[in-house]
């Protein structure tokens, strides 16, 4: 996520894996010195005017920086002061939707009223991204011409500040951003594909940007009907992509659930809203006016309460239903990962599956909704139990692929309970639905949810033995690997993706061949970050090997380094005999160039004029 680490992640160690826990729970002195330790990592790698040491370029920063505020660093202390120029220089140049995204939460969280027109400027490129299917993928709108992005820089430096709202509202437009829209709207071709991995990221940031002028409304309501029509009622969760062609939701990671959560929290915020401008204003309490003297109802004594008026309940609609249903799901899930012997934080956790991704996309979800317990089930005592025994003697996590800043930014923010988007959770926490959760009434998740798939406990992992005759070092690393306790995986795995040497590489290639299932996908992605390590030439190179694992892997990583240079190799690769590789180079063009066409001669075809 948030760049290339991540963007193989969704394109596709001394870890805790937490079940139903024996244990004491972490008390509130371990979970402070935990986020201590966070934050003072991540501060080590911007303080003194250093320009940080993440992995994941801008996306990496602004989640840092978000940490660092919501661990209680003043906005004057040096790293946040260098996160906050390092963003702010950035914003200007993104075009992919984590960045941009997290630009715009970052400069909103900071709260700085200068940066009103970068927050409309980044907030015009996601409504022009958005799909028409109301979701985002990776690329908002094309790479961003040096000469708007000069003008940029010119016209607010110029004038910065935007006129202010009176009574509340929110400011002005910018006339240069509302200038830049028209022209973002004429030159992109709004396409189809999405994902709701980019899209939770900005639905939030879009919400946040309603503050500030941006004219979101529309986009508000494609979210909106998005969500609430793509929910699969037998599980009460969303795909990763929406809907397949024949209309059937096939759900996916239980971060899935976070992410339409987060979309249907928008639409009941505006339901409130407009319910406080229809409902007349509540009349204060006021005793009735007495004509029997003598009866004490008519004359009560001083201090006695007076009789509650009846409230008449608001109907309920299909919102309320998805949401019940989808935390109902996300309930059922986490019962399943913990009869499996999982839990929140798992060694063995893919994206959005018990990795700390999933665990800040929960936080955020129940965080909106105000709910502290799942049906009985407290994700916080448990998730922050899981976090403070994994944290490293740095400071650190270094769980599952993000890298060490972003799993600890994604820490740090579980940790705090961070409320990024109070005036979301403050109007949904008013909604009866939320009230009814929050208060562990209602409907039972199994009742909500009866003909849900269960998940079956998982087999033993079946050692695969790989014949070796000549010893080659390279395969007998993955023999190693791939009979590995599930407990050693995740620690074997890293060591081949992050150790120098063409013998891990060769490693990965052979583990990602002969390995099925979770582990085909870990070693997958472990092989895509790897190799982004690589020069163009040697990816290059790469595209052309033998082994079809190896080109789907230097294919990835061609759009992960964000490289343009590779696009026409990503072209030839369209040509692959491996549907992987093939299916690999299509989702790399997407991501560098925002474009989709069909065929790889159309691909030519528009390669040919771009470079004119």
């Amino acid at each position: 996520m948030i760049a290339k680490l991540v963007r193989a992640a969704v394109l596709f160690g001394a870890l805790l894996t937490v079940s139903a826990p024996a244990a004491p729970g972490a008390t509130p002195k371990e979970i402070d010195r935990a986020i201590k330790g966070g934050t003072e990592a991540l501060k080590a790698n911007y303080g003194r005017g250093m320009a940080g040491g993440g992995e994941h370029g801008i996306g990496g920063t602004c989640l840092a920086g978000l940490a660092m505020l919501e661990a209680g660093t003043p906005v004057n202390d040096p790293a946040v002061k260098t996160v906050t120029d390092l963003v702010r220089d950035a914003s200007y140049a993104q075009h992919k939707t984590y960045p941009v995204a997290l630009c715009l939460m970052y400069l909103d969280r900071f709260g700085d009223p200068g940066d009103v027109p970068l927050i409309q400027m980044l907030a015009a490129r996601l409504i022009v991204g958005q799909s028409t299917n109301g979701g985002w993928d990776y690329s908002c709108v094309g790479a961003v011409p040096a000469a708007d992005e000069a003008l940029l820089r010119k016209s607010f430096k110029e004038n910065q500040l935007v006129a202010g709202g009176a009574n509340g509202k929110p400011p002005k437009l910018h006339s240069v951003v509302a200038e830049y829209g028209k022209a973002l709207f004429a030159a992109h071709t709004q396409g189809g594909s999405d994902d709701n991995s980019n899209t939770q990221f900005a639905v939030m940031a879009v919400w946040m940007s309603r503050k500030h002028g941006a004219p979101v409304e529309d986009a508000l309501d494609r979210i909106e009907k998005r969500f609430g029509g793509t929910q699969d009622p037998k599980t009460g969760n969303w795909g990763y992509s929406g809907t397949s062609p024949g209309g059937v939701v096939t759900p996916g990671s239980p971060a899935m659930y976070c992410a339409g959560l987060l979309g249907l929290s928008t639409g009941l915020a505006r339901r409130e809203e407009r319910r406080l401008k229809t409902d007349p204003p509540a009349k204060p309490d006021t005793p009735p006016k007495p004509d029997k003297p003598s009866d004490p109802f008519y004359n009560p004594p001083a201090g006695t309460p007076l009789p509650k008026k009846p409230q008449t309940a608001r109907p309920r609609d299909p919102a309320d239903a998805a949401v019940q249903l989808a935390f109902a799901g996300l309930t059922l899930t986490i019962a399943d990962q913990i009869r499996n012997g999982k839990g929140l934080l798992t060694a063995e956790g893919g994206h959005g599956t018990g990795d700390l991704y999933f665990l800040w996309s929960l936080e955020r979800a129940c965080v909106v909704y105000g709910i502290e317990k799942l049906q009985g089930f407290d994700w916080y005592d448990v998730g922050s139990t899981a976090l403070v025994r994994s944290q490293g003697a740095d400071g650190t996590w270094t769980i599952s692929g993000y890298g060490a800043e972003v799993n600890t930014a994604f820490a740090v923010l579980f940790l705090c309970r961070s409320n990024l988007a109070r005036d979301l959770s403050s109007k949904v926490q008013r909604d009866p639905t939320s009230t009814e959760m929050r208060a562990g009434s209602g409907p039972s998740a199994t009742d909500l949810l009866p003909n849900r798939p269960v998940a079956p406990t998982p087999p033993p992992v079946q050692a695969i033995t790989l014949p070796n005759p000549t010893g080659d070092a390279a395969i007998a690393q993955a023999a190693l690997m791939l009979k590995a306790s599930q407990s050693d995986w995740g620690k074997l795995l890293a060591t081949a993706r992050d150790t120098k040497g063409p013998t891990n590489t060769r490693a990965l290639v052979v583990t990602a061949t002969n390995a099925d299932g979770d582990r085909k996908a870990a070693a997958r992605e472990a092989l895509a970050e790897r190799l982004c390590r690589m020069t163009p030439a040697t990816l290059r190179t790469m595209l052309k090997a033998d082994e079809a694992e190896l080109r789907r892997g230097a294919a990835l990583a061609c759009a992960m380094k964000d490289d343009k240079d590779h696009i026409p190799d990503l072209i030839d690769s369209l040509g692959d005999k491996d549907a992987f590789v093939m299916r690999a180079a299509k989702a790399g063009l997407r991501s560098l160039t925002g474009k989709d066409f069909a065929t790889a001669n159309e691909w030519r075809a528009w390669y040919a004029k771009e470079k004119k």
